[in-house]
C-alpha cells in the first residue's frame, strides 16, 4: 500500500467507523497531505508505507520547526500521522507505528485573542443597522446566540428550527464535539432575538430545516458567517480587528459565566467539556477582577470583603431592531 491509499482509506475510517468531527477529520487529511507533499519534495512521491521510518517522520518535524510553526502546531501535525499509521497498524498493513517514535514538541502557551464586552456590544447594536429588515432581524440573531450560548462554530452552524424551544427557553445542540447532545438555557436576551428571527423565518419556504438562512433561503454556512462577521465588524468600527472570531466570543463567554459567579463545574456542563481542564483553559481573568482581589492580601481584620469597584461595561442587550 502507498501513502496516497492510506490516506485516503484512513480518511473514509475516520468518518465512518471513529465517527470523527469534519474539523477533525479536514485537520488531520490536511497534515497528511503536507507530509506527502514534502516527501514529494525530498525525491520521494508517494512511497510505500512500509518504507516510511520513524527517521523521515522525525525529519518532517524539523523541517515544521524551521519554517517557525508554532510547537502546537506542529504537535497537530504529529498527531495526525499518529493516527494514520495506528490505522495502519490496526489494519496489519505495519507491525509498528513509526510516528510513536517521535518526541511531541512541549506544547507552548495559547494566545488567547480576548473580546471585551464593549466589543460585543458595539457588534449587537451594528448588526441592527445593516441594509435590510431580514438582515437586521437574522443576523442580531445569529450573534446573540453566539455571544449568549457560546456554541462551537460547527454546533452553531447545525442548529435547525426543532433546536429552538422558546417555551422552555432553551436549544439544544443535537451533536456536539464528540457526538454529544447538550442543552443551552436562553437569557432574556437572545431568548428575545430568536423569537423576532424566528417569526420571520417561518415565512420563507426551505429544502432544509437549518435555523439560519441566507436571503436565497440556502443553509447559512461558513463561508457566510465568516462574511457576515466581517461585514458587522467593519459597521462596528472593528474592521479587520482579527480578535472577533467564533472561537474567541465562545472564549468571552465562558469568562463573562465565571466573572458573573457560575461555578467552573456548571461551565464545564454548558461548554460541552468532557474536562474540566479544557474549561480552564477557556476562562480568562481581567485586570477588574484581579484589582477587586487586592484587599484580600492585607493582615488586617477588617479587609476580609473585597473592595466593590463598579464595573464600567455595558450591559449587553438586544434593543428595537432598524426600523426601516
Amino acid at each position: 500500500m502507498v501513502l496516497s491509499e492510506a490516506i485516503r482509506d484512513f480518511g473514509e475510517y475516520a468518518r465512518h467507523e471513529l465517527g470523527h468531527s469534519a474539523s477533525t477529520y479536514y485537520t488531520y487529511r490536511t497534515w497528511q497531505r503536507s507530509f506527502a507533499r514534502w516527501l514529494e519534495e525530498q525525491g520521494l512521491p508517494d512511497p510505500p508505507v512500509q518504507e516510511i521510518g520513524d527517521s523521515l517522520i522525525r525529519r518532517f518535524s524539523y523541517a515544521l520547526s524551521g519554517r517557525k510553526l508554532r510547537p502546537r502546531t506542529i504537535r497537530a501535525a504529529l498527531h495526525a500521522l499518529r493516527a494514520l499509521f495506528s490505522y495502519l497498524v490496526r489494519m496489519k498493513a505495519l507491525s509498528l507505528n513509526p510516528a510513536m517514535e517521535v518526541r511531541l514538541p512541549k506544547k507552548d502557551a495559547a494566545t488567547r485573542l480576548l473580546v471585551t464586552d464593549e466589543d460585543l456590544a458595539l457588534l449587537l447594536d451594528a448588526a441592527g443597522k445593516q441594509g435590510s429588515d431580514f438582515r437586521c432581524v437574522r443576523d442580531r440573531a445569529i450573534l446573540a446566540v453566539l455571544i449568549f450560548c457560546g456554541l462551537r462554530r460547527q454546533e452553531f452552524l447545525d442548529l435547525t428550527v426543532a433546536s429552538i424551544t422558546l417555551a422552555d427557553q432553551s436549544l439544544l445542540v443535537q451533536q456536539g464535539k464528540g457526538k454529544k447532545s447538550r442543552t443551552v438555557y436562553l437569557c432574556e436576551e437572545v431568548e428575545t432575538a430568536l423569537r423576532e428571527w424566528l417569526a420571520l423565518r417561518q415565512k420563507f419556504t426551505c429544502a432544509h430545516s437549518y435555523l439560519f438562512i441566507t436571503e436565497g433561503r440556502r443553509h447559512f454556512g461558513e463561508r457566510s458567517l465568516a462574511t457576515l462577521l466581517e461585514e458587522v465588524k467593519a459597521i462596528a468600527g472593528l474592521k479587520g480587528d482579527p480578535r472577533i472570531k467564533p472561537h474567541s466570543i465562545r472564549h468571552a463567554a465562558a469568562t463573562r459565566l465565571l466573572r458573573n459567579g457560575a461555578d467552573i463545574r456548571s461551565i464545564q456542563t454548558w461548554l460541552g467539556h468532557s474536562q474540566l481542564q479544557t474549561t480552564a483553559i477557556y476562562l480568562h481573568t481581567d485586570e477588574q477582577q484581579v484589582r477587586k482581589i487586592a484587599p484580600l492580601a492585607s493582615l488586617r481584620k477588617d479587609a476580609e470583603e473585597p473592595v466593590r469597584i463598579p464595573s464600567e461595561r455595558p450591559r449587553l442587550v438586544i434593543g428595537p431592531r432598524r426600523k426601516r
